[in-house]
């Protein structure tokens, strides 16, 4: 697929030192916004705040004006829902934030803010361990996620899961790690990477 043979080619870029962790997610969050077909494309890493588990994002590409945005954090008093469809699934595939079970818990505090009306989320997971998700988001509208989508997202984030290991720590631990393991994407959240800290936080 000419999809996953661009990814390869920024894969190796990456590989290769060409690019930087910061470049490798620029380039690749384009092509995902370009590729699934959606309004924004992003990785985010999961982390623990005080109101329990969370999503940050570490970039988001706005297919529309063609540049990474800042979003908040994902909270919620309740995130369960989700990550447990994450967990179980291996992806969420919400048409529709306001009604599925998986993303209302976010609707007050990201969704309903920022627009979005269709999530498509894949799980960034190495060894059974859940570090986080790629995500696609429909703005403005309603989109039935297909089956080519869905299938061309769990390939990007196959490929793409083990490259961004690799710009954490080039000594990955190969054993299963608790659901909320923080080691390493916390060891992520110290590199240069454009995280945008404090935004949405709560105080």
């Amino acid at each position: 697929m000419s999809e996953l043979m661009a990814l390869q080619r920024i894969c190796g870029l990456l590989d290769r030192g060409e690019i930087d962790s910061a470049q490798f997610l620029e380039l690749f969050t384009r092509r995902m916004a370009q590729d699934i077909g959606c309004s924004r494309a992003g990785v985010r890493m999961l982390i623990e705040t005080n109101h329990g588990a969370a999503l940050r994002t570490m970039a988001l590409h706005d297919f529309a004006t063609n540049v990474n945005v800042r979003v908040p954090d994902m909270e919620s008093d309740n995130p369960a829902p989700y990550f447990a469809a994450l967990l179980r699934e291996g992806c969420i595939i919400a048409p529709d934030c306001k009604t599925h079970p998986a993303t209302t818990p976010f609707l007050s505090s990201y969704f309903g803010p920022q627009n979005v009306f269709s999530l498509l989320d894949v799980s960034f997971s190495v060894n059974g361990a859940l570090y986080g998700c790629f995500s696609c988001e429909q703005i403005s509208a309603t989109q039935e996620w297909s089956s080519h989508q869905v299938k061309l997202l769990r390939r990007m984030a196959s490929r793409v899961s083990l490259a961004l290991m690799h710009t954490i720590t080039s000594q990955v631990d190969t054993q299963p790690a608790a659901l909320w393991e923080p080691s390493t994407p916390n060891r992520l959240m110290t590199m240069p990477m454009p995280l945008y800290e404090g935004i949405g936080r709560k105080h």
